[in-house]
């Protein structure tokens, strides 16, 4: 799983969330388990986990942890009712997830009011205006295009590929798209913080061993400092929602 900066950039999440202990929190995408015994052990938080990797599902559980832990796809949160989770966390998960903005409004569905969203995720850093326009357009032409009948069904929702959407270009997020989208869904954005040093001090550590950086999303920029960056993401659901 992409972990830059360890656990400091969700201990920075967290300190902006402030939330109480016993708080209810689901992460989306839990891969192992390291951040769902995090939340639960440093700071006593109630927390649900899903991913879609059974195999992810089984070594998480074998951490024995209070967390609930189970399979489960962000696009779809139907087993969590609406208005129950003070927060939900989505630590470089979302560039991975086939529809980001269904996963977005799930997360937005199954928030209380004043619930907080948490996202960290790789970025394109000073994307040019031209692209970031034609990015836009090309998602509107493909929103335009009906689905023909049977096209896709629940039976094939894993096999789809991932859509063209207008805030996220080739595993990477485009700021201002990504949040217009969230405004848009209901969101109130109150941090952003580019975390691309923690990125690259990851990616070094990696070489260093001789291994490539695991967990990034096909097309991410080869890790160019120019081009690729990390960001930190804290939105809210506002109480009059």
């Amino acid at each position: 799983m992409l972990r830059p900066g360890n656990f400091e950039i969700t201990d920075r999440a967290m300190e902006i969330c402030g939330l109480p202990r016993g708080a209810k929190v689901l992460e989306i995408g839990c891969g192992e388990g390291e951040t769902t015994e995090h939340l639960e052990k440093e700071y006593g938080y109630d927390v649900s986990a899903i991913d879609i990797s059974l195999e992810m599902v089984r070594k998480a559980k074998e951490r024995g942890l209070k967390a609930d832990i189970k399979y489960g796809d962000g696009e779809f949160l139907e087993d969590f009712l609406s208005l129950t989770k003070d927060c939900v966390v989505m630590e470089c998960v979302l560039s991975l997830i086939n529809l980001p903005d269904e996963a977005l409004h799930e997360a937005y569905c199954i928030l209380k009011k004043g619930g907080k969203l948490f996202i960290s995720d790789l970025y394109m850093r000073d994307p040019d205006a031209e692209q970031v326009k034609a990015i836009k357009m090309e998602a509107d032409r493909l929103a335009r295009i009906p689905h023909k009948e049977g096209e896709c069904s629940d039976d094939c929702a894993e096999e789809h590929e991932k859509r063209f959407v207008d805030f996220r270009f080739e595993g990477r997020f485009i700021e201002g798209p990504l949040k217009a989208q969230l405004e848009e869904i209901g969101f109130k954005v109150t941090a952003w913080e580019d975390r691309t040093k923690d990125l690259h001090e990851y990616a070094a550590e990696a070489v260093m061993k001789g291994e490539e950086p695991a967990g990034l999303p096909d097309g991410a920029g080869k890790m160019d400092p120019k081009t690729t960056g990390y960001f930190l993401l804290v939105a809210e659901k506002p109480e009059d929602r």
